[in-house]
Parts: structure tokens; sequence; C-alpha cells
């Protein structure tokens, strides 16, 4: 991380060398947040108008480019609060990213999470369901009943073109056929 310290029209008052020297001392909190692998410049200005003392930080690295001024009457109090504001926004930019990071689509987790292979989860444990889109056509309980026996599966839901409700057709362990209606 490059630091660097400019100074523009202070006063007699303000010393610029102790200015530069605790603008440094407080850069090694900026450095916290940013990646040391990458290379990154942080620029100080410090600058007073008329009665008042300002203070800008900029920051620029691979991923991130940002600023932030604070003015006040005192340097050193311009100078922590610019550097609390900068520190502020840091940590936002690390939490979108880490965040961002850890997204993970629950499509994905229902396919990688299947329900069999996990026996000690949680019966609350909503990422190892599998979803299943079912037909929106009407079945009699005999088309319901063929289907069934076409598919080779255990289950089959369907509407009822008689009632227009929700069926379940299921095959039991003795091979008992069963009707679940509402």
């Amino acid at each position: 991380m490059k630091v660097t310290v400019t100074t523009r029209h202070l006063t007699d008052t303000l010393n610029p060398e102790k200015l530069k020297a605790y603008a440094l001392k407080k850069s090694k909190r900026i450095e916290k947040y940013l990646k040391s692998d990458e290379e990154s410049t942080v620029k100080f200005v410090l600058w007073t108008e008329k009665f008042r003392d300002n203070a800008e930080i900029t920051i620029n690295s691979k991923v991130l480019k940002t600023a932030s001024t604070f003015e006040t009457t005192d340097m050193l109090a311009a100078i922590d609060g610019a550097v609390d504001n900068i520190i502020a926004k840091l940590k936002k930019e690390t939490d979108k990213m880490i965040t961002a990071k850890r997204r993970v689509s629950p499509r994905t987790l229902g396919e990688t999470l299947p329900a069999a292979e996990s026996p000690e989860r949680s019966p609350a444990d909503i990422s190892a369901v599998k979803v299943r889109k079912l037909s929106r056509k009407l079945m009699t309980v005999e088309e319901a009943l063929l289907q069934l026996d076409a598919s080779g599966e255990s289950t089959i839901a369907f509407r009822n073109s008689a009632t227009s409700d929700m069926n379940v057709l299921y095959v039991d362990n003795d091979g008992q056929i069963i009707l679940v209606e509402p």
C-alpha cells in the first residue's frame, strides 16, 4: 500500500510534518481493510480554508475506488473523521463481497442434498426438499391409475376431474393401491 500526504494552504499554527506523521499513523487502520497482495494507493490531502480544516482521503485499488472528505475546526479531528468514514465504506464493500460469494441458489442446494443421503438433518431443513412440478391437466382416477402403471413410480399426484381437488394415488408396502382425497 502506497500512502501519500499532501498539505495545502495550512495556517502557521499547524506543523505540516506533524500532520503527515499523524496521517501515516492513521493509515495503518485503513491498511487492515485493503488486500495486501494487490497494489493500492491511499492519498491524504489536508488543507485550510478560512477557519475550516479539511481532510480528504482517496483510495485506488484494483477492485475499489472510494473517497471521503471531512471538515471541522481541528485538523487532527478532520483526519480522524475522514479515516472513520473511509473505514465504514470499506467495511460495507467487504461485507458486500463476502455475502455475494456466499450466495447459493436454492435449486442447487436441493439437487446436491437429496433427502435419503442425509439422515442427520433436522426435520425443518427445507434445503433438502426436492421440488417436482405437477401437470395442471385434470384426470380421472382411472387415467391416474394408468399413468401410475405406465410411469413405474410408486406415487402420483393429480387433480381429479370430477371434484377439481388434488388427489394422490400410491402403492403401499403390501402392493395395495391407495387413493388419498382431501
